[in-house]
């Protein structure tokens, strides 16, 4: 399977902020590549907790010394059938121009500031929260790149133009409390 609940997600150890990038998911246990040759074929009995980055419930050391293999070695595979491409697919390139969605995601402006999350999409507008119970209802057409985070086509200042009551009912008409559900 190519891709999974975990696909593309980053990995953490206990002791590391960066394992590297999950690149395969099969039933029974994750792919992650690393920094340089680096490949870590980890079981996913041993996450912790998965939500934006995958955390591993062991030191950086342990996952070295477990799991580690080969990068050349032949990927792991399920016994379900999986799709043959025509051609080499950089994957990550197809899912920054092609996102299935954009919830919470990190948000991120042109000069790189951290503007916050988003926590619900509509067809023209994200909603976005920020630090300080800060609001923002940006249209899409200010995203000028999506992959990991969205970045928005606009220096941090700008971005208060779009600030709203953060209690305010969503671009959709809906109370805000709906997101908690």
């Amino acid at each position: 399977m190519v891709s999974g609940k975990y696909f593309n997600k980053g990995v953490k150890a206990l002791d590391s902020p960066h394992v590297g990038h999950v690149v395969r998911e099969t039933s029974d246990k994750i792919v992650v590549f690393g920094g340089g040759d680096d490949r870590y074929d980890i079981p996913k009995s041993t996450i912790r907790f998965a939500a934006g980055n995958v955390l591993i419930d062991l030191p950086f050391y342990e996952i070295v010394r477990k799991y580690k293999v080969d990068r050349k070695d032949p990927l792991p595979a399920d016994s379900a059938p999986s799709i043959d491409l025509p051609e080499p697919v950089d994957l990550a390139t197809y899912e920054g121009k092609y996102p299935k969605s954009l919830f919470n995601k990190g948000v991120r402006t042109q000069d790189e500031e951290h503007v916050g999350h988003v926590m619900r999409e509509t067809d023209d507008k994200i909603v976005v929260w920020g630090h300080y119970d800060w609001r923002f209802d940006v249209p899409k057409s200010k995203i000028i790149a999506v992959g990991r985070n969205v970045i928005l086509g606009m220096d941090y200042s700008d971005v208060f133009k779009y600030s709203v009551d953060r209690n305010a009912p969503l671009p959709t008409g809906e109370s805000v409390e709906t997101l908690a559900e």
